[in-house]
């Protein structure tokens, strides 16, 4: 695997994050590449996003296009694959993507989180043949049949009124005592006739031989359901960073106020640093300060006057 091109910034990631970073780079004239694996990243999952600024509603997947092709309009280049590994090289650092090598002045770190598991037995050999991880991409599957959606923040909530449209019945199980997600969502779930919702219980087990058909709860009740959609969160895959640079017992990177890691030249933001709050406009928020950021450090390095120093 030959090292075949040279870019001020590779930035890992193509949700909010990410391509707000590339918009920002790009305006700097940067050299900038994005690497994702998809468009938009849990956004793009979001079938309605109603506290974006700018949009009273928009699809998620329409939102994570409009931030594509702006950070395509503004100069940055963005592939389609998987960064496997970043070593520290001289000027800089070496990535390892499926396909190529390439070497960058400066990383920034924007690959989200994946979604977090139920730990049940039959969840993972049934994944795919009803067991789900995003409502918006499978429940139209789901017509007409019975559907479980298991959680209780923003976005089982969400699930739950989505799929609640195209399923015969829906079961939103969580395991605390009431919803953690937003009051205006609770109501509106609260209020949907095929929704049966079961607090202080939690999926213990799958059924099923070659799809879904049945599942067993905590409290010794066993549903019949044609699907379940897991919505309890996410996690940091350490996998690429570990070793790498600072990480907290949650695995969420460790930034400064500028969006800096432990390791010089690189950055990090959206859902995987360890800011509280994980939001559409927080994300992009920090994709912007992680692109000044690296602008700043790039000009530094250069013997030039950086753009923030005036702030400090």
């Amino acid at each position: 695997m030959t090292e075949s091109k040279k870019y001020d910034v590779v930035i890992i990631g193509g949700g909010p994050a990410g391509l707000t970073a590339g918009i920002y780079a790009g305006r700097r004239a940067l050299k900038t590449l994005v690497v994702t694996k998809d468009i938009g990243g849990q956004i793009a999952q979001t079938s309605e996003v109603e506290n974006y600024p700018g949009f009273e509603s928009i699809s998620g997947f329409e939102l994570a296009k409009k931030f594509f092709n702006q950070a395509k309009k503004f100069g940055a280049e963005i592939k389609f694959d998987e960064a496997k590994k970043i070593t520290k090289s001289k000027g800089g650092f070496r990535v390892e993507f499926t396909r190529e090598t390439v070497a960058a002045k400066t990383i920034i770190l924007a690959f989200g989180k994946k979604p977090r598991e139920l730990g049940a037995p039959g969840e993972e050999r049934l994944r795919g043949a009803g067991v789900s991880y995003c409502a918006t991409c499978d429940a139209p599957f789901f017509k007409g049949k019975i559907l479980t959606i298991v959680g209780g923040g923003n976005a089982a909530l969400e699930s739950t009124i989505f799929s609640a449209v195209i399923a015969k019945k829906v079961y939103l199980i969580y395991r605390g005592s009431e919803f953690r997600g937003e009051k205006i969502l609770q109501e509106k779930v609260k209020n949907i006739s095929n929704v049966e919702i079961m607090f202080n219980d939690e999926v213990t087990e799958v059924f099923g031989k070659d799809i879904v058909d049945s599942i067993s709860l905590k409290s010794g009740k066993k549903l019949k359901t044609d699907g379940v959609i897991v919505e309890i969160g996410f996690v940091v895959d350490r996998t690429l960073a570990d070793g790498l640079v600072e990480m907290d017992e949650k695995n969420q990177i460790i930034i400064n106020s500028l969006q800096e890691t432990s390791v010089p030249g690189i950055f990090a933001a959206g859902d995987l640093t360890q800011t509280a709050a994980k939001q559409v406009v927080i994300a992009a928020g920090e994709g912007a300060k992680a692109a000044l950021s690296c602008f700043d450090y790039l000009q530094r390095i250069d013997g030039k006057r950086g753009i923030l120093a005036d702030w400090h």
